[in-house]
């Protein structure tokens, strides 16, 4: 139990004394989930400190226009959207599934305020992962934006990840994604083709596999950098 606990991140760094403490006085509920059931639904209230003590779950989220459903794999441990504990709207900006049987440990925020707080390392992970995610967010705003094409489309999965490991997935038509990026169609899919062919992406109908987010970054920068081949002059 303390092993599992402290590999959260809410509890880095904190003893076995004080994670005594705490399981003391706080009520922890262990909910166990089977492959493909629902762990908390997008816009659904955000009233829990929700942790992945085991397994994986898959992440979507639906914009309100429908156009796409952005998919990312998330393996323990993992702490459920800290960002949406409080604030004008404290709901869940994803859906999670369980993609495998998982156990989840789930306590209700209030105890923030009286036992937790309590403990300033508690404080401090619950403010750092806070912060980072805000932190990450405010760098893709602020990013430059003379990008080539690849490097658009690998933007676009960077700054809707969760995490910067796991597979993400894209399901959305071209003319959708073309749109999203401000590019042409035809412009779009040259670039997802030269980026299926550097394996940084895996294409299926209206659908765009990332195994890889750094690959994909990676690749997209290098074809940036890259001169483009001497095209043969034109005869008179």
């Amino acid at each position: 139990m303390y092993e599992r606990l402290l590999r959260q991140p809410y509890f880095q760094g904190m003893s076995k004394d004080n994670i005594t403490a705490i399981l003391d006085k706080v009520k922890l509920e262990f909910k166990r989930f089977k492959t493909g059931e629902v762990i908390a639904r997008q816009s659904s209230p955000c009233n829990d400190i929700t942790m992945l003590i085991n397994g994986t779950v898959v992440a979507s989220r639906t914009p309100q226009n429908g156009c796409y459903t952005f998919f990312e794999e998330i393996e323990a441990p993992f702490a459920f959207e800290p960002n949406s504990l409080f604030g004008l709207k404290a709901c869940y900006k994803n859906t999670y599934h369980a993609k495998e049987e998982c156990d989840i440990l789930v306590i209700n925020k209030s105890y923030i305020f009286t036992e937790f707080a309590r403990h300033e390392i508690f404080l401090m992970n619950i403010l750092n992962l806070t912060s980072q995610r805000t932190q990450q967010k405010e760098k893709h705003i602020w990013k430059d934006r003379s990008m080539n094409i690849p490097e658009k489309i690998a933007d676009f999965f960077a700054s809707r990840s969760e995490l910067p490991d796991g597979r993400k997935a894209l399901k959305t038509k071209m003319e959708d994604m073309a749109a999203i990026l401000g590019e042409t169609r035809i412009n779009i899919s040259r670039a997802l083709n030269e980026l299926q062919t550097r394996g940084a992406v895996e294409l299926k109908r209206k659908e765009i596999i990332v195994p890889s987010l750094k690959k994909l970054i990676a690749e997209a920068e290098n074809i940036g950098t890259e001169k483009p081949a001497k095209q043969p002059a034109e005869q008179i």
